[in-house]
């Protein structure tokens, strides 16, 4: 018999606002537009589905952990066209397009190019955890990795880091090279992990650069090779309890820098499942996931062929020509950097003063100590083109290059608190927030780049006719030596000498010395 329900109380729908209901003719022609469809015959039948490329793995692994694993609520790096919401006191900057945490996706394009890469922040905030998902993409099983994790202490040894002989070697051995050594498993592992680097004792510092620079171990006269590579570092924000100071030739190593979030108060339910659960996010990596090592290597390779037009080139050859630029260094062109400061001794402020006619608020140079080394401009390189594969770009924007650049030179430029720029009222929280201030030392290099182009539009032309004499008839090579003359005079006369000027020169005095060593060499062949 069928139970009576008369009598029982009747559950109404809510009713849906009118944005929220569902339009059948829409709802019909997505169902049409599918992947089924009826055959000739009359049967249902089923297109294939998009093919999944390296790329798109991935994309899904960045989606995986930042909604699944680990929660990334704080999406620092967006792209598009930037809108704002709010008040001038509290501004919420949206994105234009896609939006991203940086502490889930620069540590997966580290796992693309086989770099080095430190989290920062306090104890507790999952800088371990994330390098343990990114071993586990990588293929190491979760006991392995654990065993693996390299703990940073003041008694950590050379034996304990890289391994040591055989004791049985060491009294029967009559020389070095019949000493065998046991290496740690750890060295070839494919992701490296090493918790709180900042606590390892100097020495010891000194073997684990030569194994992070050089990607090789050696004691006793018997070496390792580490091969490619993801390392993961670890450091907290409190450098109490034993802690030692990072060597600076290791610090130089490290090709990025991410910080860990705080906690979101939207986070408590899941960390209250997690507890009553008693399970990791590393215990439920998904297999379609995994990488194997030869995944790895062909995205690797991937990654190197995605081209930086020269248009992106010539920005971020701008952006860091001002960053090491200094007038009042030398008066000799080549000498007007921040190197030749720091030979003799001095620091920016000492002359960053009323003497030098340069806008300290317009010029960059005024805002950092030093420039970058090449090291730090490939490092920024390579990871703005892992970031373009990563979004599936078949090139590097300059969107891509903003995006990274406060990850790769995080530790890489130190600024100058002196400088006036920084004694503005509203430029002062740049001194504590260094990625936002990053970020506007590149929109205002941006900038100057789009208002210095039309003067520079010869100079580039120039660049672009002179840059191969060898094949130029020696009538032309001559007629060449004059236009760069002539253009150099042009420069020092319509321009003041900053950064940009500063580099023009150096690029055309470059070029007048080319032809000019051309012509020499045809003169002393006869």
């Amino acid at each position: 018999m069928t139970p009576d329900t008369s009598n029982e109380p009747v559950a109404l729908a809510p009713v849906e606002p009118a944005e929220a209901r569902v339009d059948p003719e829409q709802l019909v022609r997505s169902w049409l537009t599918g992947r089924a469809h009826v055959g000739g015959d009359g049967a249902v039948a089923f297109t294939d589905a998009p093919a999944r490329t390296r790329a798109d793995k991935f994309r899904r692994a960045y989606d995986w952990i930042a909604t699944r694993a680990l929660l990334a609520p704080y999406h620092d790096m967006d792209f598009g066209t930037h809108s704002a919401t709010g008040l001038d006191t509290c501004r919420v900057h949206l994105p234009g397009s896609a939006g991203y945490a940086s502490f889930v996706l620069v540590p997966l394009l580290n796992l693309l190019v086989n770099r080095r890469l430190v989290f920062v922040g306090a104890p507790g905030r999952g800088k371990t955890t994330m390098a343990t998902l990114m071993a586990l993409l990588a293929g190491a099983p979760l006991a392995a990795v654990r065993k693996g994790v390299q703990h940073g202490h003041p008694q950590l040894t050379l034996a304990d880091l890289l391994g040591g002989p055989l004791p049985s070697d060491l009294v029967k051995a009559e020389s070095s090279e019949a000493i065998r050594v046991r290496w740690r498993q750890w060295i070839t592992a494919r992701v490296k992990i090493i918790d709180e680097y900042n606590r390892i004792p100097t020495k010891t510092q000194s073997a684990l650069l030569s194994l992070m620079a050089e990607g090789y171990a050696e004691q006793y006269e018997q070496t390792v090779q580490s091969g490619p590579s993801a390392w993961y570092l670890t450091a907290n924000d409190e450098q109490g309890g034993g802690t030692f100071q990072v060597i600076e030739a290791l610090r130089d190593r490290i090709d990025a820098v991410v910080r860990c979030p705080p906690l979101h108060p939207g986070l408590i339910d899941t960390l209250a499942a997690r507890v009553a659960g008693g399970a990791t996010p590393e215990e439920f990596v998904p297999a379609d996931l995994i990488c194997t090592a030869e995944e790895l290597d062909a995205a690797a390779a991937d990654v190197r062929a995605v081209a930086v037009p020269p248009a992106v080139r010539e920005l971020i050859g701008l952006f860091l020509g001002q960053l090491d630029f200094c007038r009042r260094a030398s008066d000799r062109l080549e000498y007007q950097t921040k190197d030749t400061l720091h030979i003799a001794g001095k620091r920016v402020g000492h002359v960053c003063t009323e003497d030098c006619p340069l806008d300290k608020s317009e010029n960059l140079c005024t805002q950092t100590e030093s420039g970058v080394s090449p090291r730090a401009a490939q490092a920024l390189l390579h990871f703005a083109q892992a970031l373009a594969y990563f979004r599936g770009r078949g090139e590097v924007g300059a969107d891509d290059i903003r995006a990274v650049l406060p990850w790769t030179l995080h530790d890489k430029l130190p600024q100058n608190p002196q400088s006036p720029f920084f004694q503005k009222p509203e430029n002062r929280v740049y001194l504590t927030d260094r990625v936002s201030w990053l970020w506007q030392l590149f929109d205002r290099a941006v900038a100057q780049q789009a208002a210095h182009a039309p003067t520079r539009k010869r100079t580039l032309e120039l660049a672009r006719t002179c840059a191969a004499p060898v094949g130029l008839a020696t009538p032309d090579i001559g007629r060449r030596l004059h236009a760069v003359r002539e253009r150099m005079d042009e420069v020092v006369r319509e321009t003041e000498l900053n950064a940009v000027t500063h580099a023009d020169l150096v690029l055309l005095k470059d070029l007048y010395v080319k032809c000019r060593n051309e012509l020499d060499r045809r003169e002393s062949n006869g």
